[in-house]
C-alpha cells in the first residue's frame, strides 16, 4: 500500500510579488492562447490565463511558498514546485478551492511508487485518474454517482486536467518526445472521480468502508489516490443473484486479459474493480463487506489452473484457467482495489487494470 504524508512547511501568506517563475504579458487573450499552443503548453484545449493574482490565491489556499518543492522526478533532474502546480491547477480551469485536492494528486503521482518517469513515457499511453474520497467530495461537487466517469462537472473536469497538465508542461511528457505513447488515450485529457461513500448506507449504517478508510486514513479525511491504468473494461450482470455468481463472471471477464509481474510496484500492484450500484446493493445486502469480496476474488484471480499448461504466448505467458484466460499477477489480496462509483440503470461494473505503478494515496 501506497501513502504519502502530508508534511510540506505552510506559511500564513502569498503575494503576487513572492512568485517565481518568468513572466510574459500579452496584448490580449487570443494573443496568450495562441502563444500558449505555439509553445506547446496546453493539451490542445484553450486555457485560463495564469496571471500572477490568480496563482498566489490558489497557493495562499494551501499555504504554500512558491518555491515549496510538492515532488520530483530524478531520471529527467526535475523538480516540482507548489508554483508549478498552481500555474497549471489554473491553466486547467479549476477554482481556488479545488487546489488541496490537486496538489494532493501531484504529490501522489510525484512519490516513487507513482513512478511518474515510466507512466507518462510508456509506449501503453496510460491514463492517470485521480479518486477523491472524504468531506471534498461533496463540498466541491465532485461526481461519484451519475456520469463519474464523464464531462460534467467543473471539479472533476479540471482536477483531472489540472494533473495532466502539470504532467505535460513540469514533467515534460510531451507526444513525440518523452511521451512515447503509440495512440495515448481520450482519458489523459482529463480522468478524476468521487467514491459513492453514501450509496452503501443501510439504515444509517456504512455498508462498505470507503477507500481511504482501508487505506488508513480518518473516515472524515479528504484523500486523493491516484491511479495509472493501461485498459479498463465493462462487465454488465442483470442475472446474478447472489454475491459468488457476480463476482465469478466479473473474475472471469478481468482475466480475459493478461497482467504480467511488475517488480517495481511489487506487493503494491493492484487491481481497481469499480462497482456499480446494482451490483454494490446485492452484495451489501448479503452482508459482503469489501473485505469479504477481496477474500473471494483474489484467490480465484490468481489461481493457475491446467488450460494450456506448458504453452508459453507471444509474451512469454503461460495461459491459466478456462479458454480465454490469462494471467493475473497480484501479490496480495490488497492488490484487489473495490470502490463503488456510478449511477443506476445499466448494471455494470468496471475493471482497471494497473501500468507501472502503485495505487498511492495523499490527504488533501
Amino acid at each position: 500500500m501506497s501513502i504519502v504524508t502530508q508534511d510540506l512547511p505552510r506559511r500564513d501568506s502569498v503575494g503576487a510579488s513572492d512568485l517565481q517563475q518568468p513572466r510574459a504579458e500579452y496584448s490580449s487573450y487570443s494573443t496568450l492562447l495562441e502563444a500558449y499552443f505555439a509553445a506547446g503548453w496546453t493539451d490542445g484545449l484553450p486555457i485560463v490565463p495564469p496571471t500572477p493574482e490568480k496563482v498566489a490565491a490558489f497557493l495562499a489556499v494551501v499555504r504554500l511558498a512558491p518555491q515549496e518543492v510538492v515532488g520530483s522526478v530524478p531520471t529527467r533532474e526535475i523538480t516540482v514546485t507548489a508554483e508549478q502546480v498552481a500555474i497549471n491547477a489554473v491553466m486547467a480551469g479549476c477554482r481556488p478551492e479545488y487546489m488541496p485536492v490537486v496538489l494532493a494528486a501531484v504529490r501522489a503521482h510525484l512519490s516513487p511508487k507513482g513512478n511518474c518517469h515510466s507512466t507518462t513515457a510508456t509506449l501503453g499511453g496510460a491514463v492517470h485518474i485521480v479518486i477523491v474520497n472524504g468531506p471534498v467530495r461533496n463540498d466541491l461537487g465532485i461526481l461519484c454517482r451519475e456520469g463519474a466517469f464523464g464531462p460534467g462537472s467543473r471539479a472533476n473536469a479540471t482536477i483531472g486536467r489540472a494533473l495532466r497538465l502539470m504532467i505535460r508542461n513540469a514533467c515534460r511528457a510531451l507526444p513525440g518526445v518523452v511521451d512515447r505513447a503509440t495512440f495515448s488515450h481520450p482519458g489523459r485529457y482529463s480522468a478524476c472521480f468521487g467514491e459513492d461513500e453514501e450509496g452503501g448506507d443501510r439504515d444509517g449504517n456504512k455498508g462498505w468502508n470507503p477507500l481511504h478508510v482501508e487505506r488508513g486514513f480518518a473516515r472524515d479525511a479528504s484523500v486523493a489516490t491516484v491511479y495509472a491504468l493501461t485498459d479498463l473494461y465493462s462487465y454488465r450482470d442483470t442475472e446474478s443473484r447472489t454475491p459468488e455468481a457476480l463476482l465469478n463472471g466479473l473474475i472471469t471477464t478481468a482475466r480475459s486479459r493478461p497482467i504480467s509481474d511488475d517488480q517495481f510496484a511489487g506487493p503494491d500492484r493492484a487491481v481497481l474493480f469499480v462497482f456499480c450500484p446494482e451490483h454494490r446493493d446485492l452484495l451489501i445486502a448479503a452482508g459482503w463487506s469489501k473485505q469479504r469480496i477481496r477474500d473471494y476474488m483474489f484467490p480465484r484471480l490468481v489461481a493457475p489452473h491446467t488450460h494450456g499448461a506448458g504453452v508459453e504466448d507471444t509474451w512469454g505467458m503461460v495461459p491459466v484457467g478456462g479458454p480465454g484466460e490469462s494471467r493475473f499477477c497480484l501479490e496480495r489480496p490488497e492488490g484487489v482495489l473495490v470502490v463503488g462509483s456510478g449511477g443506476r440503470g445499466l448494471s455494470a461494473s468496471w475493471i482497471f487494470y494497473p501500468h507501472l505503478a502503485a495505487a498511492v494515496s495523499c490527504p488533501c
